[in-house]
């Protein structure tokens, strides 16, 4: 039996979201020496951006192919993704395929993102928790932009929302690509009282989502939105994976995986 980890990560050609991948793959080289550790793209685009600026990186059929050819035959693929959305399923999918073909793999799993069930909900907002009250003053707002997907794992973030809620009235959740979007979030902090709002990315990394559509300068960032509202706001740029509590959970869900694989 030759196990290997996949780390499954959307991907990003921005440099401050390298910061969140190679903070948690040194956390899963670190609890598992003996097991060599791969880094593989979801995201075909951002591939295709990265080829042509001579950064190739696999896809995950491509890292798993090459493990197939180094005789591998046991593989945890971890997904580093936030909820279960399409890229999460698609890689059950690809599992499923790969030990199903006579020269597949023995046995591949795949580790939840870091959101799954109602207990992760519950588990991820405890952790997120920990991070919104970092330098919050007793009358501010916390918000955290959130991708959004037309995928019905997007009720993720709204279980998150109101996860928050029930703990801190002024923590909330919103998405870039699907409700409550930013319109929403304003009628909110307007009806709340709301006079500074301190911005976090829930996001793997703290990419160009958060550098463009959170806090650049452009009339639709989620920034200027809010300051011409009256909002003040306050940014803080680090992505899920550079926060040791979120880390701990995808590390949990990592070990889960390899324990499936292990007792088969």
């Amino acid at each position: 039996m030759s196990t290997a980890i996949v780390l499954a990560a959307f991907g990003s050609r921005h440099k401050n979201a390298m910061a969140s991948l190679t903070h948690i793959t040194e956390r899963v080289r670190a609890a598992y020496p003996d097991i060599p550790v791969r880094v593989a793209y979801t995201s075909k685009t951002i591939r295709g951006h990265m080829k042509k600026a001579g950064e190739a990186v696999d896809s995950v059929p491509a890292a798993l192919d090459k493990l197939l050819h180094e005789g591998v035959t046991h593989v945890a693929v971890q997904s580093l993704h936030l909820i279960p959305g399409t890229e999460f399923h698609e890689l059950l999918g690809l599992a499923n395929e790969l030990m199903l073909r006579e020269d597949g793999f023995s046995r591949v799993e795949v580790g939840f993102p870091l959101v799954a069930g109602e207990a992760g909900v519950e588990e991820v907002a405890d952790a997120v928790l920990a991070i919104a009250e970092q330098g919050k003053g007793e009358n501010d707002a916390v918000l955290f932009m959130g991708h959004g997907t037309k995928h019905d794992g997007n009720v993720y973030y709204e279980a998150l929302h109101r996860a928050f809620q029930q703990r801190d009235p002024s923590v909330h959740m919103g998405a870039m690509e699907a409700e409550p979007g930013i319109d929403a979030i304003i009628e909110r902090f307007q009806r709340d009282g709301v006079k500074k709002a301190h911005l976090l990315p829930f996001l793997f990394g703290a990419g160009w989502h958060a550098a463009r559509d959170m806090v650049g300068d452009s009339e639709t960032s989620w920034k200027t939105r809010l300051e011409k509202a009256g909002i003040e706001c306050e940014a803080v740029l680090k992505g899920a994976g550079e926060y040791d509590h979120l880390v701990d959970i995808w590390l949990s869900h990592l070990h889960d995986a390899l324990k499936r694989m292990n007792r088969c």
